[in-house]
Order: structure tokens, then C-alpha cells, then sequence
């Protein structure tokens, strides 16, 4: 029953990246893009990247916490489900390492 809920969850996860990847490959190449005006040149706002950073450090500890009180009854389930957790966490990591997130200015 377990495996089946695994099932459906990794399903919908192929879907939604299967869509995304539709999506970049059919947006319009010719979008126009923004000028920034000269007096904002200076300041780099990289919010999606903070925004990134913070849930994959912040929202990590708070749900690692209750898990790691229940751990011991749950047992390889909880680890599964954890290691899972961490892992997409870690994606967004490295995404937003790749992104120039975790460098000095």
C-alpha cells in the first residue's frame, strides 16, 4: 500500500517536470525582454535565489526536528521519507549554487 502511495507521488513528479520541460521548450524565443533603468544598474536583486536558499536551509530544520523525535518508531519509512526530503531540498541547493546564490559580491 505504501509502495503504491510512491507510485503516484513519483508519477505526478514526472508530470510536473515533464510539463516544465514542455514549457521551455515551446516558450516564445522572441520575448522581449526588460531594460533596466541606468539607476538601478548598481543593486543585483536576486530574490527567486534568497527565496531558494531560504527553504532549502530554514524549512529543512523545521521539519527535521519532529522527524527526528519520531524516528526510532517509524523506523526505515521515516528514513525513506527524509532521505527524499533532503534530496529535493538539495536540488534546490545546488540550483541556487549554480545560480551564483551562495557568492560574496
Amino acid at each position: 500500500m505504501i509502495l503504491s502511495a510512491y507510485a503516484v507521488v513519483g508519477l505526478v513528479t514526472l508530470l510536473v517536470f515533464g510539463l516544465a520541460l514542455l514549457l521551455i521548450a515551446f516558450r516564445h524565443p522572441g520575448a522581449e525582454q526588460l531594460e533596466t533603468p541606468a539607476a538601478w544598474k548598481p543593486y543585483h536583486f536576486g530574490y527567486p535565489v534568497y527565496a531558494l536558499i531560504f527553504l532549502s536551509f530554514d524549512m529543512e530544520m523545521i521539519f527535521m526536528y519532529p522527524w527526528a523525535v519520531v524516528f526510532a518508531d517509524l523506523g526505515l519509512t521515516a528514513f525513506l521519507d527524509m532521505f527524499v526530503f533532503l534530496a529535493i531540498l538539495a536540488g534546490g541547493i545546488v540550483y541556487a549554487w549554480t545560480m551564483g546564490g551562495l557568492e560574496w559580491e
